[in-house]
Formats: structure tokens, sequence, C-alpha cells
């Protein structure tokens, strides 16, 4: 496939349930890995037949509703219509850490043996993180907008962990992260990363391109591939929408 017409690949943003298909138009070429906080919000995305979204399962770890919200039942039931499991993790800015622990490791534990991607939070949580990664074994991990240390990055790398990046990172952060395992996202709309929508990814792209010395045709090409690799991996392009798994194959 040309590198041209490859979709942007944004993998971890925020977009409402209730997203109309004109507003999923106006992000133009684009493949989005669309985040839910809460079981509620995941259940109602479940059956959506958006080509260019990949919804996400998730349990934010920061969001108390959706942690009092949270139940394993519930989550098997909804996970096999799903190929991506996010936004989970852990947050250190939102209380309740013995809770949020708890909920982490039942999600990863459900999930391990699920062809699924998994995109995760670490916010002043890197280095437990990476250790609830390496003992319950998840395949599809993400770490989306990682910034623990040196030691957490190979932590991360050894537990077979993808990393999503993006234009807030700094230089010295992704230049840790091996090229062959780097996604972009935008955290839409999170302010920091000043993406005026999903997918918007030109400031990201400029970025790795310069950490990488390549142009961004190559940025895009080499992530597409990233995500490949992964999904090969995990098991997850068995599940990913079909529009997707085609760029996949004929990249």
């Amino acid at each position: 496939m040309n590198d041209l017409g490859l979709p942007a690949l944004d993998t971890h943003a925020h977009i409402a349930p209730d997203v109309t298909p004109g507003q999923i138009a106006a992000l133009g070429n684009a493949v989005v890995f669309a985040m839910t906080r809460s079981l509620h919000e995941a259940n109602q995305v479940k059956n959506r037949p958006d080509s260019s979204l990949v919804w996400g399962l998730g349990v934010h770890p920061g969001v108390a509703k959706a942690r009092e919200m949270w139940d394993s039942t519930q989550f098997k039931d909804l996970l096999h219509s799903f190929a991506l499991v996010g936004e989970i993790g852990l947050d250190r800015r939102g209380g309740a850490m013995a809770e949020q622990r708890s909920i982490f490791k039942e999600i990863l534990t459900i999930v391990r043996s699920e062809p699924v991607l998994v995109s995760v939070h670490s916010t002043g949580a890197s280095t437990e993180v990476v250790r609830i990664l390496h003992e319950t074994g998840v395949q599809g991990a993400i770490l989306h907008w990682f910034n623990g240390d040196r030691t957490d990055v190979q932590g991360a790398i050894e537990a077979g962990a993808y990393f999503s990046v993006n234009a807030a990172m700094s230089r010295e952060q992704i230049q840790q992260f091996p090229r062959e395992r780097v996604l972009c996202e935008t955290d839409f709309p999170a302010r920091k990363v000043r993406s005026r929508k999903p997918a918007d990814l030109d400031a990201v792209e400029q970025l790795l391109g310069q950490t990488w010395d390549v142009g961004p045709q190559e940025v895009r090409a080499a992530t597409w591939w990233n995500l490949r690799t992964l999904s090969e991996q995990s098991g997850a392009i068995e599940r990913l929408p079909e529009s997707v798994v085609d760029t996949l194959l004929f990249l």
C-alpha cells in the first residue's frame, strides 16, 4: 500500500458514545481508538458499527464513579464485543489506590487469554503498572502517555508492552522507546496535547520524524506496521473492524 494512502492512526482518544456519523466523517481518513471511561459508556457503544472507530471497554482508574460501577460479570459479558480494552490502569491522583489495584489486576487477569489490545493509564504509578503487567502476563498492552524512568521503560519492554506517544511528550522520553514499539495518540481532548480533534496527528508525527530522522510518511507507515505486529501477537486482529484489518494486511 502507498504510504500516502494510510489513514491517520490515533491509538488513544476520547469520543462521546453518542457521536454522530457526520462527526466521525469530519475526522477524515482516520482510524481512532476510542476509549470509554466506564462500563456504562462501553455498554452504550458495544453495538455501534463504526468502521473507523475501534471502541474500548474501559474502567478509568481516575474516575470514582467508574470504579463504583465496576462489575466483573458485566465486564466479562461485554468483553466479547470488543477488540480493545481501555482505558484502564492506575492513577495516583485518583485516590483509593487499593481499589484501583484490585480492579486493574482483575481486569488484566480476565483479558490475558483474550484476543484484545489493552490501553493502559499509569499516571504517578509507572513502576507499579509495569510490575502488574509482568505479574499478569498480558500480551496486548499499550502504555498510554508513559512517563516512567529508564528502569520502568526497560521493564515495560521486557513485559512486551508498546507505547502510545503524543505531542506533549518530550523527545528524551520518546527516545527511550524502541521504534518498533511506538504508536501515535492524541489523548483528545487533553489540553496539553493541543490536538484540534481526534486523529490530529501532525504534531506528534513531526516530533517522531525529528526524533527518528525520517519523514512523516515513514512515521505513519512504521506505526501502522507496529500495530499490525501487536495485533497479530495478541490475536486482536481477529476482532478488529474489517476495514482496519484490511489496512493492516495490505501494508
